[in-house]
């Protein structure tokens, strides 16, 4: 949906940092985590993140303590292996912190090509940005999964279909661009899931059709963003509302992935409630 359908999904707070708080037991995520324990600091991931950080002085910092040729380091890196990095990452505070996080997104995207490895350690850098996904789209209630763990299952192989379309792509805005495309991709699949159970029920002798229960308040909007725009709504007001409201970014963060004024914004975004709500 015009410049900002794929670069939605973060939330104001840090994304890589910051996990919704959930009691759901979600298995794939515990599975990750203790894999990650194990192959984080293993010699081949060691020598795919040495790979990777010669070709950023930054993160040539963070793995290593120095720049090449500038003597030993005075204290030991942050960063030796994948597993210390991404510790890291999730520990970041304050906005240069998570611009950080940010970059290393980036580069990891960028530089996927480089190894398999840097595949698998962009999805364990995700987790916290994927859970958010899931807990938008209520862990695909309504639709074809099980339970949360199942559709958290969906989401992970969904997300590596992203990262490995788009490895090598050198993206600005990665980290939020994966969890735009990654959501976007997970609400096509439910809403068919519920359309195919909308249309079950429809030729299902004696059950009564639930159109009602099918859409979610979202939806709705969404739907309602289109009409309005076939009606002549503004494209930037449309745009501004439904990365807004459906994709969840807040007015600053449209700001500063747009590089347009929060003034203008939050006069397209009036403006454009003003004629949903005429």
């Amino acid at each position: 949906m015009g410049p900002w359908g794929g670069i939605g999904g973060g939330g104001p707070h840090n994304v890589l940092a910051m996990a919704p708080t959930t009691r759901k037991r979600i298995l794939p995520i515990e599975q990750m985590n203790t894999e990650w324990r194990t192959l984080g600091r293993s010699p081949a991931a060691v020598h795919m993140l040495h790979l990777v950080a010669e070709r950023d002085a930054h993160l040539s910092m963070l793995v290593h303590g120095a720049m090449a040729g500038s003597g030993p380091p005075d204290r030991p890196p942050p960063c030796p292996t994948p597993c210390d990095l991404i510790d890291h990452m999730r520990n970041v505070t304050g906005n240069r912190g998570r611009e950080e996080a940010a970059a290393i997104i980036r580069i990891m995207l960028r530089e996927a090509p480089l190894d398999p490895l840097v595949v698998r350690c962009l999805l364990q850098a995700l987790i916290p940005g994927l859970l958010t996904v899931a807990a938008r789209l209520r862990w695909g209630q309504g639709g074809e999964w099980e339970d949360g763990s199942e559709f958290f299952s969906e989401t992970l192989s969904t997300t590596w279909m992203v990262v490995s379309e788009w490895a090598g792509q050198d993206r600005p805005y990665a980290v939020l661009d994966l969890l735009s495309a990654i959501r976007c991709r997970m609400r096509r699949q439910l809403f068919r899931a519920r359309d195919l159970g909308q249309l079950h029920s429809q030729m299902t002798p004696g059950v009564e059709p639930r159109a009602s229960l099918s859409e979610t308040d979202l939806e709705v909007l969404a739907r309602a963003l289109i009409d309005q725009r076939r009606e002549g709504m503004r494209t930037e007001d449309v745009e501004v509302l439904y990365a807004h409201h459906v994709l969840g970014f807040s007015i600053a963060e449209l700001a500063l992935v747009t590089g347009r004024d929060r003034r203008s914004l939050y006069a397209r975004r009036d403006r454009g409630r003003r004629r949903l709500c005429a």
